[in-house]
């Protein structure tokens, strides 16, 4: 449940949506709602599912405010603050009442990935969530803040991003909210020679970010999960971190080289505008792209 069919139950005003997997087989959406103080929900029914939908109340929540019912059991507000999780199983029943403002960061998970992500960590598919209301969980406060920032800056979700996004979040659920044994083990190795080399050369070849993790673990014949773990043992940062910085490589070569204006290196180096590079740029270098240029020429 995403998007416009969130909003529906919800009886939000306001929804974006950005959405990963095939067209007939979505398993990850991030929604963000957002509602007025004239709104009221009465009795909304969530539709049972296979999956986990975990919200984000990115203003703070009153007690008055919320309530539900959950597999049969009264819910509530737990902590009034901003940034606080809820998280809940949708294969049970749950009906939801609310009044006032409201703007949440949604996180549907799919069981189909949340399994998947469990089996590639040797843990047992099944799972079963220990559900919250309104708690204060820092690793998803912060990934929601990463997110929420990058949005600001009008820089679109690649798919790439959005697939780490969506892995790491399944697998911090499933390690502090689901009863699915044991954590996973650490990747004990890096990636091969011949990995790491594919690895850099479909990134390189790739900036924009138009590329998946399962694009290149496939390429690496490994599954997502060990892929991920082994690429951040071998290079020492996550893939999406990794493009960015090939993107500020390509940036430099094309600033000392070329007279090409600031905006047009952006595109040719994968960022989405001049502002992108420039935000990027500034924190490696610790000064502007122009600057540079003058220093470097």
């Amino acid at each position: 449940m995403f998007g416009s069919a969130l909003a529906s139950v919800f009886n939000a005003q306001e929804c974006e949506c950005e959405l990963q997997g095939s067209q007939d087989k979505r398993e990850f959406a991030v929604t963000r709602l957002r509602s007025g103080a004239g709104h009221v929900t009465q009795r909304a029914v969530f539709p049972v599912d296979d999956a986990l939908l975990a919200w984000v109340a990115l203003k703070p929540t009153a007690v008055g405010q919320w309530r539900g019912r959950y597999n049969g059991r009264d819910v509530g507000v737990t902590r009034v603050t901003a940034f606080t999780t809820t998280a809940l199983d949708l294969r049970r029943s749950m009906e939801m009442w609310a009044c006032g403002p409201f703007d949440y960061l949604c996180y549907f998970l799919a069981g189909s990935l949340l399994k998947r992500v469990a089996s590639e960590n040797e843990q047992p598919p099944a799972y079963d969530l220990r559900e919250v209301f309104f708690v204060e969980d820092i690793v998803i406060a912060q990934l929601t803040r990463s997110l929420l920032s990058h949005a600001r800056r009008g820089e679109p979700l690649d798919k790439l991003r959005l697939e780490q996004t969506a892995l790491f979040l399944s697998a911090h659920v499933l390690q502090r909210y689901c009863k699915t044994g044991n954590a996973a083990k650490s990747a004990a190795q890096g990636l091969q020679t011949w990995q790491r080399s594919r690895a850099d050369e479909m990134l390189r070849s790739r900036l924009e970010g138009d590329v998946t993790l399962g694009e290149i673990a496939t390429a690496c014949s490994l599954s997502v999960s060990h892929f991920a773990r082994r690429f951040r043992k071998s290079f020492g940062t996550s893939p999406h971190q990794y493009l960015i910085r090939l993107r500020i490589e390509r940036a430099r070569t094309l600033l000392a080289s070329t007279s090409k204006p600031v905006a047009e290196i952006a595109q040719l180096s994968g960022f989405c505008d001049q502002s992108a590079l420039a935000r990027a740029f500034t924190r490696v270098e610790r000064m502007t792209p122009s600057l540079w240029r003058k220093c470097n020429s």
